[in-house]
Order: structure tokens, then sequence, then C-alpha cells
């Protein structure tokens, strides 16, 4: 039985690691490669870090920072970020990173993510989804930091991002980001029960109990989180013990009791 991944996701913004409530205000925390280190000791599931400055200035993707973080991990991970082409893809890849995550630029052009599945392979891409329920009561996807909607439905969306290639959808809640509440699991069940791929979910962990139901009730392959790991003395392995009590199998990664 496939193992259930827990994933910390890191926000990086001007070089700083940063976390905002509801993709607003983001604050600034620490130096991102110090973290990364962290999560390296602790010898997590994955790692995904998003350069959400990027995005909103519009710069292109900064390969060095992927080299600098891949340097410090021998666990996977995954970069988005000022991604706009399939060079930029294939320069992630090469920085070292396991995975490339697009959002806007999915949205924007999706002939990318086919290019990216054909030249990179499925298992290479993921494809990020922020959604929130609009004014008229129903979700939309949102791109450019959840600045931008785009009159998508989610769950369009991700069945034409599995159509196109995507081995992965990375899926984030904007109302339930950073507020530490528990996850969106309506969201959540709309999208895995729509497509087959896998999809991690993210937005609103703020105690080991909010996990378990992510993978139960609302059918995700992999849980994603910042704020618990950043601001409580939450680990990714009390994760991991929790979900095993649930009956969810997990990754062993020393000692379980951490």
């Amino acid at each position: 039985m496939l193992k259930t991944r827990i994933i910390p996701l890191l926000l990086v913004r001007d070089g700083s690691l940063k976390k905002p409530v509801q993709f607003t205000n983001p604050r600034t925390l620490s130096n991102p490669i110090s973290i990364v280190r962290v999560f390296e000791a602790r010898q997590v599931d994955e790692l995904v870090l998003l350069d959400i400055g990027r995005t909103i200035k519009g710069d292109s993707m900064d390969a060095e920072i992927v080299m600098d973080m891949c340097e410090e991990l021998s666990v996977p991970c995954a970069y988005g970020g000022g991604i706009k082409t399939l060079d930029d893809m294939i320069g992630i890849i090469n920085a070292g990173a396991e995975k490339v995550v697009i959002n806007s630029a999915a949205v924007e052009t999706p002939k990318l993510i086919a290019d990216g599945a054909e030249t990179l392979g499925s298992q290479c891409v993921v494809v990020s989804i922020d959604a929130k329920i609009n004014q008229r009561g129903s979700y939309e996807v949102f791109t450019h930091c959840g600045g931008q909607p785009t009159g998508l439905n989610p769950v369009d969306w991700a069945k034409s991002v599995e159509q196109l290639g995507a081995g992965e959808i990375l899926l984030n809640s904007i109302s339930h980001d950073g507020m530490m509440e528990g996850y969106d699991l309506d969201l959540i069940k709309q999208i895995t029960t729509a497509v087959s791929i896998p999809v991690i979910a993210a937005g609103g962990a703020g105690v080991v109990d909010d996990f378990p139901p992510v993978i139960v009730e609302a059918g995700a392959s992999a849980v994603s989180a910042s704020s618990i790991f950043l601001y409580r003395r939450t680990t990714p392995n009390m994760v991991k013990n929790r979900m095993r009590k649930a009956g969810i199998p997990v990754r062993l990664t020393g000692a379980m009791d951490e």
C-alpha cells in the first residue's frame, strides 16, 4: 500500500521565508535555507519551496535558490515560482529539484503542462491550484498568489490539468491558508473524486488531529502544511504518529515518538 506523504511547504519572497495568512500580509520568519536544514535533519518525505515573490512581481525563476536548497537535501524537493517556459522547468530540474510546481503559468499557458510532462515526465510536473469561494458562493481558481480571479471552476480545471499530463495537484484553500483551523475538506473531496492523479492537500492545519480526515474523509494522497511546523512545537513525525493511530500508512523516519 502506498504511504501517505507529509510535506512541509515553505514560502519565500525576496530571499526570506514568509508566512502569509489567506495569502495576504506575509510575515518574515527566517532564512529559508536554515529551515530547509531542519527538515532535512528530520528526514521529511518531501519538501516544497514556492517563491511567491517572483510570481507577484512577474520575475523569472531563480535557479540559484533551487541549487542552494538542493545542496542541503537528500529528500525529494519541488520548486515553484517565476516559472514561465519549458526552459524554466528544465532549469529547475537541472538545478537539482525532483519536481516543478506551476500555477499562474499553467492557467495562462495550459500547453506548458503538456510540454513539461512530455519533456520531463508527468512525475516531475505538479500543478498548484489555489481556490476559494467567490462572491457568487462557488469555488473559483485564483492565480498570482490569490490576487487574480480566473473564472475557472477548480474541479473542471483539475480535470483539464490531469488530461494535459500533470503528475500531481497541489491544492490550497485560500480561505483556510494560515488560519490553523483545519483543512477545507469539501474542496479537497471535490477534487479527489474528480481526478485519478495524486492530490496534495494544503491550507489550514493547526493540530495533528486535522491531518487524518484529509486522507480518510477527503481522499487526498498527501498532506502539506506550513504554519503548524513553523509556529508550533509540532514535527512531521508527530503528524505521522497521529496518522498511524488512525490506520493510515506512513513512511517511518527515525524515532516516531518525536
